[in-house]
C-alpha cells in the first residue's frame, strides 16, 4: 500500500512539474512528510524525504523539458546562463548538505518558498500576443548571479530550485510565462542532477521508494505539459503563486513546532531504510 501511496503522489508532483515548470519538489516535500502519518504509514525524516525528492525532482524535469521541447517554449542561451552556474553551485550545497541539520533545511526550505509565493503575487503586464523564442533578450550577469545564490540554497535542501528562479525569471529577467516555464524545466535537468550526483553514496537515497515515485513522476509530467499549454498564461501564475505559498505556510508552521514545541511536530526521523 505505501508503494501504490508513492506512485500516486508521483502522478501529482510529475503533472505539476510539466504543468508549472517545477521539479515538483515544493509540492512532493510537503505531502511526503504529511500525507502517509495521516494514512496510518510510520513519518519519514526530512533527510529521507530529501533523498526521495532529489530523485523526483531530476526525473520530473527531464520528463517535462521533452514535453516542453515539442512547442518550442525552451530558450537554450537563457538555460546556458542560469542553468550552468546554478549546477555548480547546487553541487557545492547538496555535497555541504549532510553537515546540515533537519530543522536548517526546513527553514531554509520556507524561507525560500514564502519570497517566492511573494514574487509571485506582484502584478505583471502580459503583452496581448505571446512572443517567441526569437524575440526574447537575456541579461546574462543578472542571471549568472540568480544561478549562483539559488543553486547554492537548492543544493543544501535538495531541490532543483525552480519555484525560486521561476519567479526570477518573470519579473527579473522578464522572461514571458509559457517560455519562463518550458526553459526552468530544462535549467532543473542541470540543477536538480547536480543536487543529484552531490547526494550519490552518501547514503541518502532511499533507491526502492525512489523508483516507484520516479515512475508516477515521468507518466504526470508529459500530461502536465501538454495540459500547460493549453492553460492561460495569468492562471498558470496564479497556481504557482497559491501552490508555493501554502507549501511556505506549512513548511514555516512546522519550523515552528520545532522551535518551541518539539513533541508536537509529526516530521519524526526515522532509521534510513536503504543505507
Amino acid at each position: 500500500m505505501f508503494e501504490t501511496l508513492l506512485f500516486v503522489l508521483g502522478l501529482l508532483g510529475g503533472g505539476l512539474s510539466g504543468l508549472l515548470g517545477i521539479g515538483g519538489g515544493i509540492v512532493m516535500v510537503p505531502l511526503l512528510l504529511y500525507i502517509p502519518p495521516v494514512l496510518g504509514f510510520a513519518p519519514l525524516g526530512m533527510k529521507v524525504v530529501a533523498g526521495m525528492t532529489t530523485v523526483q525532482s531530476f526525473a520530473g524535469t527531464l520528463s517535462g523539458a521533452f514535453g516542453h521541447q515539442r512547442f518550442k517554449r525552451i530558450h537554450w542561451p537563457l538555460v546556458a546562463a542560469l542553468g550552468l552556474p546554478m549546477t555548480v553551485a547546487s553541487f557545492i550545497g547538496s555535497r555541504l548538505s549532510v553537515y546540515v541539520s533537519e530543522h536548517l533545511m526546513l527553514l531554509v526550505f520556507a524561507i525560500m518558498a514564502l519570497a517566492a509565493s511573494l514574487l509571485m503575487l506582484l502584478p505583471k503586464r502580459e503583452a496581448a500576443r505571446e512572443a517567441q523564442l526569437t524575440e526574447v533578450s537575456v541579461n546574462v550577469p543578472l542571471a549568472v548571479a540568480i544561478g549562483c545564490i539559488i543553486g547554492a540554497a537548492a543544493g543544501v535542501i535538495g531541490q532543483g530550485g525552480a519555484f525560486l528562479y521561476i519567479p526570477a525569471m518573470l519579473y527579473l529577467l522578464h522572461i514571458p510565462t509559457r517560455i519562463s516555464i518550458g526553459s526552468a524545466l530544462a535549467v532543473g535537468i542541470l540543477s536538480s542532477g547536480a543536487v543529484l550526483l552531490g547526494r550519490l553514496g552518501s547514503g541518502q537515497i532511499p533507491w526502492q521508494w525512489s523508483i516507484i515515485l520516479v515512475v508516477g513522476v515521468i507518466i504526470g509530467a508529459q500530461l502536465g505539459s501538454i495540459l500547460s499549454q493549453r492553460t492561460p498564461r495569468t492562471v498558470l501564475r496564479r497556481i504557482l503563486a497559491i501552490v508555493i505559498f501554502a507549501t511556505a505556510i506549512k513548511i514555516g508552521w512546522n519550523v515552528y513546532e520545532q522551535s518551541w514545541h518539539p513533541s508536537a511536530t509529526t516530521a519524526t526521523k526515522i532509521s534510513h531504510p536503504f543505507s
